[in-house]
């Protein structure tokens, strides 16, 4: 078992393969887990970051296989995760456009159930030099749960944010 990246009671947070860790882990021991796995976008190209050229590459780690093997890829992850979330245990998964459509259908297929889909506002997005569409200026995440089941979730609305625009 790989040792965590960080922890303190009742934590713990690991930088491992996905898959390695998660069959590593006992059937039905984890209570949340979040996930921002790759969005395939990495390439030969470049865009602007703070006014300076910047390649795309990320790592092999992010090179798209085609739609249909980056698919196998995220319902073999979200398939490892529901084995081992607990009954009332939830997944929560950060992604763009590019590869977040993709997570939601392998966690229905998986027979997860969603709690909400939230759109995380990016005020400093990259820009769209092209002019062509619109800025791609929110991630998306998705809130799921192992089981359908009523369970009672509580939300702290004193502690949201409130953004001058």
């Amino acid at each position: 078992m790989q040792k965590p990246y960080y922890e303190k009671p009742g934590f713990k947070l690991y930088q491992a393969d996905c898959l390695d860790l998660l069959n590593s882990l006992p059937e039905n021991s984890v209570d949340m887990i979040f996930a921002d796995p790759p969005y395939f976008l990495s390439s030969g190209s470049f865009t602007c970051q703070n006014g300076k050229m910047v390649s795309v590459k990320k790592g092999d780690w992010d090179l798209t296989n085609g739609t249909k093997k980056n698919f196998e890829f995220h319902n073999e992850w979200i398939k490892a995760c529901r084995r081992v979330l607990k009954p009332n245990g939830t997944i929560w998964i950060s992604g763009t456009y590019h590869s977040i459509y993709q997570c939601g259908f392998a966690l229905e297929i998986n027979k997860y159930h969603f709690l909400n889909d939230i759109a995380w506002f990016k005020p400093n997005a990259s820009p769209n030099l092209s002019c062509r569409f619109f800025t791609a200026s929110h991630e998306t995440l998705l809130w799921a749960r192992k089981f359908i089941q009523k369970l009672k979730y509580a939300t702290n609305f004193q502690y949201k944010f409130s953004y001058s625009i």
